[in-house]
């Protein structure tokens, strides 16, 4: 996983993903870099922690994400034709959203975080980059 903002790396990492033994959640884990960029090091979210699941009734999927400043938060998520999104309001004035594609056979997949004040003008975050090795 390699995180970046306006092309330049923030770090390097490794991210996992696997199946609960449940199956009925899939478990992200994102190590720390072994090199964090010096604009991220005092804010820096590893390691990162996340379960994704679907309520099988509705069809809705939610991830619920934890991080290594005490960030705690559910995004609601979809997925579909290799498109992956992601959003939520972590508070009054603070909205997120992630926008992702899954290339090939899902070895590779390229995404942007983006925050915004209001939930209409949106800026960029971070990039993200999650590739099998």
């Amino acid at each position: 996983m390699e995180a970046s903002i306006d092309g330049q790396s923030m770090g390097r990492s490794t991210a996992m993903f696997t199946w609960h033994d449940s199956r009925g959640f899939l478990i992200m884990h994102v190590d720390p870099p072994q090199a964090i960029a010096r604009q991220w090091q005092e804010s820096s979210p590893f390691p990162i922690d996340a379960a994704i699941g679907l309520d099988d009734h509705s069809g809705a999927f939610a991830m619920l994400y934890a991080d290594a400043r005490g960030v705690c938060r559910i995004y609601r998520m979809s997925f579909e034709d290799g498109h992956w999104e992601m959003w939520g309001q972590a508070g009054p004035g603070f909205h997120q959203r992630f926008e992702a594609t899954v290339r090939g056979d899902g070895r590779l997949v390229t995404g942007r975080w983006e925050a915004s004040d209001d939930g209409e003008s949106w800026k960029p975050d971070f990039d993200v980059t999650y590739a099998q090795r």
